[in-house]
């Protein structure tokens, strides 16, 4: 394959492992946002602990949409610093076409993350009928795993990524 195909088919595997490579801090955001930010009120990464209130409400039982749905704003901002640091390397060391995909794939796993975690959430909660409700014994689990958090607010802080909890012990069988 040569020529614009195999440039595209290079690129697009190029994004995939990148996609790939993301997944690790994805996780590890979600988990420090939801544990530290949501629950014990960071006043440095949220200083009116606006996040931490409206959290509030959705443990009381609130399943209005602001907070039950995740905006993509609330899951790129956690990616700063990722991307200041790739900004940084290419203005230090290489060419910024060598980090545009990466940078891509960073924007790519937040939009998808802010996502999942809506549809998740909803179905969860039974805001929404959708896709991840007909999941079966996958749709359980999340939904068990997620409501346990509601009962014992110190466990299961991982709504997308439920393995979090175990790295971090904080897992509630």
């Amino acid at each position: 394959m040569g020529g614009f195909a195999g440039a595209y088919a290079a690129g697009l595997l190029t994004l995939v492992l990148w996609v790939a490579a993301w997944t690790p801090l994805v996780a590890l955001l979600e988990y420090a946002v939801h544990r530290w930010v949501q629950h014990k009120g960071v006043r440095l990464l949220d200083p009116a602990l606006y996040h931490r209130l409206s959290h509030r409400e959705h443990h009381r039982g609130s399943l209005h949409h602001e907070f039950v749905d995740t905006t993509p704003k609330d899951c790129l901002l956690p990616t700063m610093p990722a991307w200041l640091g790739l900004a940084a390397w290419a203005f230090a060391v290489g060419p910024w076409h060598s980090v545009v995909i990466p940078m891509a794939a960073l924007l790519a796993w937040a939009l998808l993350y802010a996502w999942l975690w809506t549809r998740i959430h909803r179905a969860i909660h039974g805001v929404e009928h959708n896709w991840f409700e007909r999941s079966g014994i996958v749709f359980r689990f999340f939904s068990t795993h997620h409501l346990k958090h509601h009962r014992t607010a110190g466990v299961n802080f991982g709504a997308v990524f439920p393995w979090t909890d175990v790295v971090f012990g904080t897992r509630c069988a």
